[in-house]
């Protein structure tokens, strides 16, 4: 058989569908890249203290050393740095929550349970 190089209608339907296939798969990459939601570090500590919120902090925000010293009750100092944050001293005679150590990713929690106080970095989603 002799190909003539003529397309035939169904050619032309077959390659638009292609290239709107093609471009209906981009788009979504290309909305994202200009329009970002959330940045993807985006860690908040959050500071509870006997069920109520004491303190939230951006972690990606933190530029200087920051401490959060809690004397009611049991007396606890909290540190955030550097992007971390954890129970920097205790007054609780276990340090549990001293030896638990920094907190770095969504989802790292650290707990004194004899002074109430919690501290977790919350997140869109968990490392």
């Amino acid at each position: 058989m002799k190909s003539e190089g003529k397309r035939k209608k169904g050619d032309f339907i077959i390659i638009l569908v292609v290239l709107l296939v093609g471009i209906g798969a981009t788009l979504p990459w290309l909305w994202n890249k200009v329009n970002p939601s959330k940045p993807a570090d985006e860690r908040i500590a959050v500071i509870t203290r006997g069920g109520k919120e004491m303190a939230r902090v951006d972690l990606s925000d933190v530029q200087e050393s920051q401490r959060f010293h809690y004397e009611d009750g049991i007396e606890v100092t909290i540190l955030a740095e550097d992007g971390t944050i954890k129970f920097e001293q205790a007054g609780c005679p276990d340090q549990i929550c001293v030896k638990t150590g920094t907190l770095t990713k969504k989802g790292d929690i650290a707990v004194c349970l004899p002074s109430e106080t919690i501290v977790v970095i919350e997140g869109d989603k968990y490392e």
